[in-house]
């Protein structure tokens, strides 16, 4: 699926918000088309769809972004049917999708809210049953950042990552997570380098036998826009780095609903989804 390994392309991905004013090749198109198409299956099965959007298209406008992206004239949107856990799913596909456009050496940003909405459900020919969460810019990086860029990123605290022990446990909200014994400790870390809106890093994952259960810690004052809750899709981005490196270590497994007791829950956390080891890893 990638020509890199996951690790090397979590780290090589970055929020870029100025673009050159340059082609994609033919080729790279093509195949960015061809894997949005058919990116994978999310956890939850929920129904999605992927366009890109160009301006080079015959009779179609690339919406606006507020004077947020600069030069890019090639956009991923995509659309899902509503449903339990659909936003956690359309993290997952989304990532999945930024990775790939990595792994071709193209630009990437994740856009929850600055964007023209109803233009790009437009574009999309949105259906009564579908939302819009997000789109993404893809091109060729611009050198230098933009004033804007450069605002937004400080404003993010891009380079600010919470501590492994802020962030994993072993049993309970109590225990944090000893890195040095953990063999999943590769696919973890892919979560903590994760991005999320505004660098929240909502994710929290309590470990209990062989099950490696994945919270939502909300973050005050974060809520939906436009029906959109931007905190459930980074859990989702949280789920395809852990599950990829999961997969690229030979540790199998898969994701459940489960009954999980991991005593008192820290305020505003939800529970989200299990990864459940297979009998056959160590």
């Amino acid at each position: 699926m990638y020509s890199r390994p996951i690790t090397e392309l979590v780290g090589m991905r970055s929020s870029w918000r100025s673009y050159e004013d340059t082609e994609i090749e033919a080729d790279k198109l093509n195949r960015l088309i061809a894997f949005m198409a058919s990116p994978g299956v999310p956890p939850f099965g929920t129904e999605m769809r992927f366009r890109l959007i160009s301006e080079d298209t015959p009779g179609e406008r690339v919406p606006g972004t507020y004077g947020v992206i600069r030069g890019a004239r090639y956009f991923i949107a995509g659309a899902l049917k509503m449903g339990e856990r659909d936003l956690e799913d359309f993290g997952y596909l989304f990532e999945m999708i930024i990775l790939f456009a990595t792994d071709l050496g193209l630009g990437t940003c994740w856009m929850g809210g600055t964007f023209d909405r109803s233009g790009f459900a437009d574009s999309m020919g949105l259906d009564p049953d579908e939302i819009l969460p997000a789109v993404s810019p893809v091109g060729y990086a611009a050198r230098r950042r933009s004033v804007v860029d450069s605002l937004f990123r400080i404003g993010a605290g891009s380079k600010r990552r919470k501590k492994w022990e802020e962030l994993f446990f072993d049993g309970d909200f109590g225990t944090p997570l000893d890195r040095a014994k953990e063999d999943y400790a590769i696919p973890i870390e892919m979560v903590r380098l994760a991005p999320s809106a505004s660098n929240n890093q909502p994710w929290r994952i309590v470990r209990t036998g062989g099950g490696y259960h994945f919270f939502l810690k909300r973050s005050k004052g974060y809520g939906s826009l436009f029906r959109v809750d931007l905190q459930r899709i980074d859990m989702g981005i949280a789920l395809c780095h852990f599950e990829l490196a999961a997969a690229e270590g030979c540790l199998s497994g898969e994701w459940r609903i489960e009954d999980v007791d991991v005593g008192d829950l820290p305020e505003r956390s939800e529970y989200v989804a299990s990864w459940v080891r297979s009998s056959d890893n160590p």
